[in-house]
């Protein structure tokens, strides 16, 4: 905030207009897809990465929603199932058009 206000003072002198600033996600995550009443979360990841794989099954396990689905490409369905496990949610992966699904329980369940 005080680097926009300095950035502010500079372009407009002391007589700055009070602009709207859109504030930070909280914990920096954001869902892909999120259903309006909160039940279904959905992730897509297309980068093939398990690295990326599991960060985005982190972000559907922080989410609260009942059904949680995280989209892959066809090739990386099994990469994504043992990211899923590896984080933890209990979930479902699923190719990008939707034809197959794998449903995904927790290491702990």
């Amino acid at each position: 905030m005080a680097q926009s206000r300095s950035l502010r003072s500079l372009a407009w002198g002391d007589d700055a207009p009070d602009l709207i600033v859109e504030p930070l996600a909280a914990r920096r995550r954001r869902l892909g897809q999120k259903a309006k009443d909160g039940k279904k979360a959905q992730e897509v990841d297309r980068s093939g990465s398990v690295v990326n794989l599991e960060r985005a099954a982190k972000r559907l396990r922080s989410a609260r929603a009942e059904d949680r689905v995280l989209r892959v490409p066809q090739w990386d369905m099994a990469k994504a199932v043992t990211a899923m496990k590896r984080a933890g949610v209990t979930g479902a992966v699923s190719n990008l058009c939707g034809s197959q699904c794998k449903r995904v329980r927790a290491k702990g369940d």
